[in-house]
């Protein structure tokens, strides 16, 4: 990030967490006023090092970041509408682009800003979080690479005094970079309780280190059953079984039916040549006896 956008950044978010205001440096953003709302960015911690520790994330190539990107409140009633930044380096991408989000870059930094219109309780009364995967990790990215997703809350109140999300977007945004509102569904929030923030403010990170793993692919759409029911056409190549086969379909007069299904196949040929011979037999009989009572008369 280049020494103006530090400068800028600073500015815009100083009432928060400095609780003064950098005129010099963006007048436009001093102009606003601070954010009323007193939030901290949570995270996971490490159960077994206690905090501040954070969790070791590690993520195969191919796959999404799962942790949870938390918030809670230490004002003495609920903060109504909340906003979120979330920026990513560049081993990651966004897994898709939300309708309530708008999305930018700086340089190697991809960045998204989501609006969700849910309250966060007063001091002590829980927190919430993000625990939808937003980011994944790029398939060709070298094991061993660390990556970082950082993540901060804003008031939706702070949001509207600068105009709203999509010109606190483009503040954020590197030059000539263009600033989209998503349109693939709604990113949302869930309670979760987490613990406080590392240094008791609206801004915080997590960091993932990507494995040796053999990256994922897309695997096929699976078919309907495990295995292919053969045709007529085609048998099936499986072994073959050693109990004996079922025995061909045959008319019964003990069924019922009144009708049995067609005989087909090798005993068919049977019988048909069988029933042929004694077609021939009986009119070579009834030739010879003909003869016979011919020359007797």
């Amino acid at each position: 990030m280049t020494a103006s956008r530090m400068l800028r950044t600073l500015a815009l978010s100083a009432g928060t967490v400095l609780g003064f205001s950098v005129a010099a440096a963006a007048p436009a953003a001093a102009a606003a006023p601070a954010d009323p709302a007193k939030m901290e960015a949570v995270t996971e911690i490490d159960e077994e090092m206690g905090w501040p520790s954070k969790p070791e994330y590690r993520t195969r190539r191919g796959d999404v970041v799962r942790a949870p990107l938390g918030v809670i409140s230490m004002d003495d009633k609920p903060v109504r509408g909340l906003v979120a930044k979330v920026a990513i380096d560049h081993t990651l991408e966004f897994t898709q682009r939300y309708s309530n989000c708008w999305y930018t870059a700086d340089a190697d930094t991809d960045i998204a800003w989501c609006q969700f219109p849910t309250a966060v309780l007063p001091r002590n009364g829980g927190g919430l979080s993000i625990t939808t995967p937003v980011a994944r990790v790029h398939t060709d990215t070298a094991p061993g690479t660390e990556a970082t997703v950082s993540f901060r809350w804003q008031s939706k109140a702070w949001s509207d005094a600068r105009g709203g999300l999509r010109p606190v977007t483009a503040f954020f945004a590197g030059p000539g970079q263009p600033v989209v509102r998503g349109n693939q569904g709604t990113l949302t929030v869930a309670k979760l309780a987490l613990p406080i923030a590392d240094i008791r403010t609206n801004g915080n990170h997590i960091r993932l280190t990507v494995t040796n793993e053999p990256p994922l692919t897309p695997s096929p759409t699976p078919s309907a059953s495990p295995s292919v029911t053969p045709t007529s056409s085609s048998p099936s190549p499986a072994a073959p079984s050693s109990a004996p086969p079922a025995p061909a379909p045959t008319t019964s007069a003990a069924s019922g039916s009144g009708a049995g299904l067609p005989i087909t196949g090798t005993p068919a040929a049977t019988v048909a040549t069988t029933g042929s011979a004694m077609v021939l037999l009986g009119l070579l009989a009834t030739y010879l006896v003909r003869r016979r009572t011919r020359s007797t008369t």
